[in-house]
């Protein structure tokens, strides 16, 4: 069983912060931008239903567009990246599997995936269901009027709408996944023997032994509201990628993510720290110093 240490004091981590990353709370969204984006949503829907109601396959298509393009943005202005605070959580391997093979670690310190908010999840869903429903309506309307030309440009949309709906189903599941007793969480663990990738219902274990680099990248920065998309790339000696892992949506900062996973990837002397609160208050202690200021056990 892990033993209480005595605490680390604040440090930053122990390697700069990667280029384009960001620590802190990001910009919030304004007020007149939330009116905007209303206006929009309840415009084109309302369109969107008369031009239904008045059999105008063309009018529809155009005002369905324009509703989903508002829909998503609503949704995906509200998610930032920047200021998550969370610690990993010190835990017996076990309970993150189905239990149906030993896992190489007794305990790891699991970084858990946050996954998509309620919010985004909603208005993904949101504008799946009615772009799906308007395209399907269009098609039926385009056959049954001999205007079957207009398949051509509708089908791809029907399959565009179905794939927007199939992704705010999953998010929908993975939030209720996460929030619900006994289901298996998502995320990333690190323990003695090496790093974990825990997906739905499978796991991708990577040995410290085959880790040559560990490389932050980043895809996309918001130079306005400071979001950004990093990822940590486990490179082996020949520079095979062994795991590209998107950190943007996990509870902790992601640069307590890549620190700690290429602090034990360089440091295997330390590794006997794994798996016990000494690497739990060495990584505290990062993301007390990283934040500025201490910030409690749970963030």
């Amino acid at each position: 069983m892990p033993t209480r240490a005595v605490g680390y004091p604040p440090l930053p981590p122990p390697y700069p912060l990667p280029k384009d990353w960001r620590v802190g709370t990001p910009t919030r969204i304004r007020p007149w931008t939330v009116v905007i984006y209303s206006l929009v949503v309840l415009g084109s829907g309302a369109a969107l239903a008369f031009a239904v109601l008045g059999g105008n396959v063309g009018a529809a298509t155009w005002w369905v567009l324009v509703f989903a393009g508002a829909t998503l943005g609503f949704g995906v202005h509200f998610e930032r990246a920047g200021g998550e605070r969370g610690m990993p959580e010190l835990l017996n391997a076990v309970a993150l599997t189905r239990a149906e093979k030993r896992p190489p670690d007794s305990w790891v310190h699991f970084f858990r995936e946050r996954g998509a908010g309620s919010w985004v999840s909603a208005w993904f869903t949101v504008a799946g269901v009615v772009s799906t429903a308007a395209f399907v309506w269009a098609i039926v309307r385009s056959v049954t009027t001999d205007a079957a030309l207009a398949l051509i440009w509708l089908i791809p949309l029907l399959l565009g709408a179905l794939v927007v709906l199939l992704a705010g189903s999953i998010a929908i599941v993975s939030t209720w996944r996460a929030a619900s007793f006994g289901r298996l969480p998502i995320g990333v663990g690190i323990g003695p023997s090496g790093v974990t990738r825990y997906y739905l219902d499978d796991t991708d274990d990577i040995d410290w032994a085959r880790i040559a680099r560990v490389a932050p990248t980043v895809s996309a920065v918001d130079e306005t509201t400071g979001d950004f998309t990093p990822s940590v790339e486990l490179r082996a000696a020949d520079d095979e990628v062994l795991l590209d892992l998107n950190i943007s949506g996990f509870r902790a900062h992601a640069w307590l993510i890549y620190a700690s996973i290429r602090f034990w990837a360089e440091h295997p002397e330390m590794r006997h720290e794994l798996g016990t609160t000494f690497a739990q208050q060495r990584m505290d202690g990062w993301r007390r110093g990283m934040l500025g200021k201490s910030v409690g056990d749970r963030g």
